[in-house]
């Protein structure tokens, strides 16, 4: 009887695990880079993309557009996955307009 292969198995899947974990935070420092480029360049992008929905992916304007479906559509068919990318309605009213 091998007593190796259950311990390199789990030693398998705790890389796998680390691999996953280390694309993830990988996804989610990029995320907080795009959100703060969005937020200081916000007042310049109203001037381009106002009422739109924006993509933003890399510091960059990716992709845009009026309604937020056919935006996914578009994305997913790039081979992108939306919920990996950081996605903003830029209305050009207030958030407290907006939410009262």
């Amino acid at each position: 009887m091998n007593s190796y292969k259950p311990v390199f198995t789990v030693f398998k899947l705790c890389q796998n695990c680390l691999l996953l974990l280390s694309e993830e935070v990988a996804i989610l420092r990029e995320f907080g880079e795009d959100y703060e480029w969005f937020v200081k360049s916000r007042s310049k992008l109203l001037s381009k993309y106002a009422n739109k929905w924006v993509v933003i992916h890399k510091k960059k304007i990716l992709d845009f557009d009026n309604q937020l479906t056919p935006l996914l559509k578009r994305l997913r068919n790039k081979g992108f996955k939306p919920e990996q990318l950081l996605i903003e309605f830029l209305s050009r009213e207030s958030l407290e307009a907006i939410l009262n």
